[in-house]
C-alpha cells in the first residue's frame, strides 16, 4: 500500500486532496501538515511513497522543502501542488527535484490518473 503526504499551509486544502485521493482507485494511507518543516520530519519518519508539495507556504516555502527533503536522501516522488500555474514554477520545482506539477483547482481524473502513473511499479 502506497503512503502519500499532502503538504499544504491551509489545512481546508488538505482535507480536499485527502478526500479526492480516497475516490482514487490506487491503495493508499495519507496524512497531512501544514509546512516545510513538518514536511521533512515526516519525509523522514514516516517515509512516504508520494509527496503532493504546495509551492507556497509561509517561512520554509515548497521549493526550499522539496530541496532539504532531496539532499537528506528522500527518494520518492514528489509533486508540486499550487494554484499559480505559471511554467516558472514547473522548472522551479523540477529543479528542486519535484517529479511533476498538479495545478489547481484539483481535479480528479487528472490526480488519480497521475497516482497511477507515479506508483506504478518499475
Amino acid at each position: 500500500m502506497a503512503k502519500i503526504l499532502v503538504v499544504d499551509d491551509e489545512p481546508q486544502n488538505c482535507l480536499l486532496l485527502e478526500a479526492t485521493l480516497k475516490r482514487c482507485p490506487t491503495p493508499h494511507a495519507s496524512r497531512s501538515c501544514y509546512s516545510g518543516p513538518d514536511a521533512i520530519t515526516l519525509a523522514d519518519s514516516w517515509k512516504p511513497d508520494l509527496i503532493f508539495m504546495d509551492i507556497h507556504m509561509p517561512g520554509m516555502d515548497g521549493i526550499e522543502t522539496i530541496q532539504t527533503i532531496r539532499n537528506k536522501g528522500f527518494a520518492g516522488k514528489i509533486v508540486i501542488v499550487t494554484a499559480d500555474s505559471r511554467s516558472q514554477n514547473a522548472r522551479l520545482g523540477v529543479k528542486a527535484g519535484a517529479n511533476g506539477f498538479l495545478a489547481k483547482p484539483i481535479d480528479f481524473r487528472n490526480i488519480c490518473n497521475l497516482v497511477n502513473q507515479l506508483m506504478a511499479p518499475g
